[in-house]
């Protein structure tokens, strides 16, 4: 059921993106193609009505802004950077399989956290929750554009 990801699932994943744009960041071909290529996990479920992509703290990805923020907190980490689901399958348990995988990934490759982050602005109260849910703990906020982009960073020691 959970996969790699394939050119197959490349429109379905730039469309469900699009549907949760205000939460993520926006994404087009060439910037899935580019995040695919250095991320160390990239995974889909049931013909990507799920995807995860995350990457190791030592991913070539200078500019990501999350990446920058929690290199400075933690020495070793593995960073889910985009889950999404498809809203036709909210509620499928998509996600929750999606984090058990990639945990174990994180767990067997030595690294000894999961970090993420959530919007707080604007507030995705739902994603609070679930990773609450999965074991996930704050572990600090940051502000990139006060009342438009806030975001609560989580870790989940492995």
């Amino acid at each position: 059921m959970i996969g790699e990801i394939t050119k197959a699932h490349y429109d379905q994943i730039l469309r469900i993106n699009e549907h949760f744009v205000h939460w993520l960041a926006p994404m087009d071909r060439v910037e899935l193609e580019y995040v695919l290529d250095i991320a160390s996990y990239a995974r889909q479920i049931n013909a990507a009505q799920g995807v995860l992509i995350g990457y190791s703290d030592a991913a070539a990805y200078p500019d990501h802004e999350n990446m920058k923020w929690l290199s400075k907190k933690f020495d070793r980490f593995f960073y889910i950077d985009r889950v999404i689901v498809d809203e036709r399958a909210l509620g499928c348990g998509y996600g929750r399989l999606l984090y058990e995988d990639i945990e174990n990934f994180a767990r067997t490759s030595g690294y000894p956290r999961l970090t993420c982050e959530v919007n707080i602005c604007p507030d995705n109260p739902g994603s609070h929750r679930f990773h609450e849910r999965m074991g996930f703990r704050p572990c600090g906020d940051h502000i990139y554009k006060p009342g438009v982009k806030e975001v609560r960073y989580y870790e989940k020691p492995l």
